[in-house]
C-alpha cells in the first residue's frame, strides 16, 4: 500500500461505509424531522442541489430561531411544527421541543457547507467519534467538551452544548443525522432517559460503522409524550 492510500483512524470514523447499514427505525420527532430534510422535496435538496431562494431564507430563519423557544418564532411554524393532543397544556410536548431543535441545529449545521450536513444514520456518538478522533489522534479538549454534553442533566443544559458541538462538526464538515437526534432528545426528556441516551450514544462512539442505533430492539412508540410534562430548565 503506497503512502496516499494509508487511511488514519480519524479518516476512517469520517468515511461512512454503507455495506452494513440497517434501515433506521424513527419515531414521531425523527420521521418529522427527516421528511422535512430528506429526499429530492426536503430542505437540503432545496437548498444544495435546487439552490432555492425560499429555502436559503426558511435556513436563515431556522438559525436564528436556535436560541428561541418552540413556537416564539411564526417563521418557521411550518418547519418545526408537531402534531400535539388538544389537551395540550402551555409548556411544549417533548417532541415540540426535540423537532425545534432538530431543525434549528441542522440549519446551523448547514451553513456555509456546500456538501450536505445531513446524513442518515450517522448517529451523535459516530460524529462525535469522527470528531474527537481516536487513540492517539484524540483531541483531548474536544473530547472534554463532547463529555460536558454527553453528561447533561436537563434538556436545556443539552440544548446550549449541542449548539457548541453542532459548530465544531460544521467546521470539520462531519455530518449528523437530525432525525436520529430529534428521536434522542425525546428520549432524554423521559423519566430516567438521560441514562438510556448516553448508553445509545456510547455504543454508536464504540461502533462507528454502524448506521442503525445498536440500543433499539424495537421501533420508538408513536404515541405522544405526556402533555402535563414540562421541561427541566
Amino acid at each position: 500500500m503506497t503512502a496516499s492510500q494509508t487511511t488514519s483512524p480519524s479518516d476512517a470514523a469520517r468515511a461512512a461505509p454503507t455495506s452494513n447499514r440497517q434501515p433506521r427505525r424513527l419515531g414521531v420527532a425523527g420521521r418529522t424531522v427527516d421528511q422535512r430534510l430528506a429526499g429530492p422535496h426536503g430542505l437540503q435538496s432545496r437548498h444544495l442541489q435546487r439552490n432555492e431562494s425560499a429555502a436559503r431564507g426558511q435556513l436563515a430563519a431556522l438559525r436564528k430561531a436556535s436560541s428561541q423557544a418552540p413556537g416564539e418564532s411564526p417563521e418557521v411554524w411550518s418547519l418545526t411544527e408537531v402534531v400535539v393532543p388538544e389537551h395540550a397544556g402551555d409548556a411544549p410536548t417533548w417532541e415540540e421541543i426535540a423537532v425545534h431543535t432538530a431543525m434549528t441545529l441542522y440549519a446551523v449545521h448547514q451553513q456555509s457547507r456546500t456538501e450536505p450536513m445531513f446524513s442518515p444514520g450517522r448517529g451523535l456518538g459516530r460524529a462525535a467519534r469522527a470528531l474527537v478522533g481516536i487513540g492517539e489522534e484524540e483531541n483531548p479538549s474536544t473530547r472534554a467538551r463532547f463529555n460536558a454534553l454527553v453528561t447533561s442533566t436537563t434538556i436545556t443544559e443539552l440544548q446550549h452544548h449541542l449548539r457548541g458541538f453542532i459548530s465544531q462538526l460544521r467546521a470539520q464538515s462531519i455530518p449528523l443525522d437530525h432525525a436520529m437526534l430529534a428521536d434522542d432528545l425525546v428520549a432524554f426528556q423521559r423519566p430516567d432517559g438521560a441514562t438510556t441516551v448516553r448508553l445509545r450514544w456510547a455504543r454508536q462512539f464504540a461502533s462507528p460503522h454502524t448506521s442503525e442505533d445498536p440500543s433499539r430492539t424495537s421501533a420508538p412508540s408513536t404515541t405522544s409524550s405526556p402533555t402535563s410534562s414540562t421541561p427541566e430548565n
